[in-house]
Formats: C-alpha cells, sequence, structure tokens
C-alpha cells in the first residue's frame, strides 16, 4: 500500500518520524429546496496525509490520488523545505505506545441512493404537514483509513456516517432540525416534522426585549456552545491564549450538573475512530467532572510540554475533539420549562463568535423559532435578540439537564456533540441592532 511506500521512503531519506495516512472514501449528496429534490452528486476520495519530522523542524502535506512518483516528490519538496524550517521547541515526537479496540457501528450500504432519496422524500412531505417551504441536505459517506508511522504503528479502520439538515419556513418564521447517526436505520427520522412544527409554532413573532433570562436551550442550540468547549479544551487553543480554560485545571468552573467527556469510542459517534494521527488507540477523555476542570486534549507533543500523557486526540499539529458528550441530567423537558416564571425557550443559534477567546466573552443569535415562557408555558414566539454572555459563566449556571440527549453534527456544530436539553440561569439578552 502506499502509505507503507511513504513511510519507508521517508525513512531512508533522513527523516527522524513520519506518519503516513492513507483515506479512500465515497460520499454522497442529497439536496432539497422549494419542496423539491434538486441535487444528487457524489465523490469519490483518495488522498493522504504525509508528517514528517527532522531535527525538530515539522512539514505535513496533503497528496491527492497518491502514487509512488507523487510520494517520491513529495518527500524530496519537504525535505528541501525542512531544511530551511525552525526548530519547533515543543515538538515531543509522535507515539509510540498503546492498543486498543473500538467496537462501532458501521454501515455499509449507508449511500444506497435510493434510501437517501426515500429519506428525503419523508422529510419534505413531513415538513409540509406544518410549513410551506422545505429546504435541507443529506451528506453520507464512508471510508477506509490506512496509517503507518516509523515508529511502526500499523492501523486500518473502517467508517460510515450520515448527517441530515432541514429548514422548515412560513411567511415570516422557520423551524430547523437535524438527524446525524453511523448507521442509517439509527438516524432519527422526525426531522421534518421538527423543523416544521417549530415553523409553525413561530408565526407573528413579537420583537423581544434585552434584560437578564433562564434560558432552556434545545440540544440544537446548546450543541453550538459546547463545540467551543471543545476546542477550547484543546492544548493548542490554550498554549496559544485561545481558550477560556487556560490556567484553570483542577478549578471549579462549571456547575456540578456538568460532566462533559471526549470520547473517540462511542459506537455511534460520528467522529469515532479506532486510531488518532499518531496511531494511537482513541479512548475517552473526561474535560468537565461536576463542574471540575479535569484534562485538556492532547497530542504527545502537547503532552510533553504540559508534563503529562496524551489524550491520543493528535491532530499532528494540534489535539482535535473527537465527539463531545454531555452526561444527561433526570429531568424532562416539560419539567424544566415548568420551572421557568419568565424566561426564553430557545430552539436553535448561529453565528457564534467570541470578542476575547481568553475571557470567553462571546454572542450568538437565536433563529428558527424563539420563545417567551411565562408562567411555565410558551407564551408567544417572539425575534430580533442576542445572547451576550460569558462562556465559563453559562458553564457555572446550568440549573439543570433533560434526561434525553441527541447527537448533535451541521455546519454550525462541527464537532459531532451529544446533548442534551439544558436550563441556564441569568442569562445576558441583547439586542442585535442598536
Amino acid at each position: 500500500m502506499m502509505h507503507l511506500y511513504a513511510v519507508e521512503t521517508a525513512k531512508k531519506a533522513g527523516m527522524d518520524d513520519v506518519i503516513a495516512k492513507l483515506r479512500i472514501s465515497h460520499e454522497k449528496q442529497v439536496k432539497w429546496y422549494k419542496n423539491e429534490i434538486e441535487v444528487i452528486k457524489e465523490w469519490k476520495i483518495k488522498e493522504m496525509e504525509l508528517f514528517m519530522a527532522k531535527d525538530k523542524k515539522i512539514f505535513l502535506t496533503t497528496i491527492e490520488n497518491p502514487d509512488k512518483k507523487k510520494i517520491k516528490e513529495a518527500i524530496e519538496n519537504g525535505g528541501k523545505i525542512i531544511s530551511s524550517l525552525y526548530e519547533k521547541d515543543y515538538y515531543g515526537g509522535i507515539g509510540k505506545d498503546g492498543e486498543g479496540h473500538v467496537k462501532k457501528e458501521y454501515d455499509a450500504n449507508i449511500i444506497n441512493e435510493r434510501n437517501l432519496v426515500s429519506i428525503a422524500d419523508k422529510t419534505i412531505n413531513d415538513a409540509l404537514s406544518f410549513a410551506e417551504e422545505v429546504a435541507g441536505v443529506i451528506y453520507a459517506g464512508k471510508e477506509e483509513i490506512f496509517l503507518s508511522s516509523s515508529e511502526g504503528k500499523e492501523g486500518r479502520d473502517k467508517n460510515s456516517w450520515v448527517n441530515l439538515s432541514t429548514r422548515a419556513f412560513t411567511d415570516d418564521a422557520s423551524g430547523h432540525s437535524v438527524a446525524c447517526s453511523r448507521s442509517l436505520k439509527k438516524m432519527k427520522k422526525r426531522a421534518g416534522k421538527e423543523a416544521g412544527e417549530i415553523a409553525e409554532m413561530g408565526k407573528d413573532p413579537k420583537e423581544g426585549k434585552k434584560g437578564t433570562y433562564t434560558i432552556l436551550h434545545s440540544p440544537l442550540a446548546f450543541a453550538n456552545l459546547l463545540s467551543h468547549v471543545s476546542y477550547s479544551s484543546s492544548a493548542f487553543s490554550v498554549d496559544n491564549g485561545m481558550s477560556f480554560l487556560a490556567g484553570k485545571l483542577g478549578k471549579k468552573i462549571g456547575s456540578e450538573k456538568f460532566t462533559f467527556v471526549d470520547t473517540g469510542i462511542h459506537p455511534d459517534g460520528l467522529a469515532s475512530r479506532a486510531f488518532d494521527d499518531e496511531g494511537l488507540a482513541t479512548t475517552e477523555t473526561v474535560i468537565f467532572e461536576k463542574g471540575v476542570l479535569k484534562s485538556y486534549l492532547h497530542n504527545t507533543s502537547t503532552a510533553l510540554r504540559h508534563k503529562t500523557k496524551t489524550t491520543r486526540n493528535a491532530g499532528i499539529i494540534s489535539p482535535t475533539p473527537w465527539n463531545a458528550f454531555v452526561i444527561p441530567g433526570d429531568r424532562h423537558m416539560e419539567e424544566m420549562m415548568e420551572e421557568i416564571k419568565e424566561g426564553i425557550y430557545v430552539t436553535n443559534v448561529w453565528y457564534t463568535r467570541f470578542q476575547n477567546y481568553f475571557t470567553g466573552d462571546f454572542s450568538t443569535i437565536p433563529r428558527d423559532g424563539t420563545f417567551l415562557i411565562k408562567n411555565g408555558e410558551i407564551a408567544y414566539p417572539i425575534k430580533e435578540i442576542r445572547i451576550s454572555d460569558n462562556m465559563q459563566k453559562i458553564l457555572s449556571n446550568i440549573v439543570s439537564l433533560s434526561h434525553n440527549i441527541e447527537q448533535i453534527y451541521w455546519w454550525e456544530v462541527d464537532v459531532p456533540t451529544f446533548a442534551p436539553h439544558a436550563l441556564i440561569k441569568d442569562v445576558k439578552i441583547t439586542k442585535p441592532f442598536a
């Protein structure tokens, strides 16, 4: 295989460390808008990521449709570039130890076009039972990954995934829902109905008012915030001043209700993998335990710098999260809403942006159905509000979590996140326009 050839050739060229990862994938897309399926696309991809290190100087490149000629040229060019680079003092080599086995869902038929079109049709029809127009997309794919390293690590992995995102529209409102899984059979089939119901409920919204509110976040909305917590937990973000978690290991900075895990071994996690990019078997890492920050995410180099062990989250250049998982609570969503005297139910947010990564100050815009709650019930839909707050404060003010969780993944949540409904107190609401 080409990945083995790449490692041997780079070693002969004098490299100290080498990792070659070959990925072969087959993906399909079904897209619909204005109530009709309009686009069906297909991709077949074969590419290799090649990492080389010499005297603590590192080089990473991607080779499309690799063959021996392309690999040899990439190694020769990489060797020339490495000679002119500065040493990376923090570089700690690549993974050497660690075995494991991950039992993951794998659906060999996940890209069956007839099945994908059938799911799209059902999503459209379900949404139109409540709304006037619907749009959305399904992506499905399967892949094989082959990895080899100069430390003798070799691995082969197979993955499958499907993720659906759909929006339903009325004249002045919209609803959004997503669904995802490693298997078509296990993916929820009610996304169209959920999006349509939210759009119908959101008709005739009133202008929201600024203030401080208790907010009930749906899994879709809460997952958006949690994906940023995942990235902030990477030691790379911490070391570069891009994390509000820097310097807080061992400190209680979240609610006791909040236990947050990064897992590379969840059976249905979209990002579950047999091994990381250093060839080490993936595992689970507790980031928060009852509000206490327990760990950052590490590869071999960041672990050396922090005087700890890798969490097997390589990324060669930077540690990367796998799947985020919130330990669920014990409440029903309806019970959580009943506790709210005056608050807001947020079904979705987007454009989450940090004013200051280090302090955690951020803002995000609720969309696709936002509702004022009075005396434990939805009073009416609202619009034109912004959440402007601090991420650590948000985590500290978690009052309760639901017992049900959903895996969330779409373009605003690019870390697959298993999230519950979350009741959060004292959240600052501002207006998006002066």
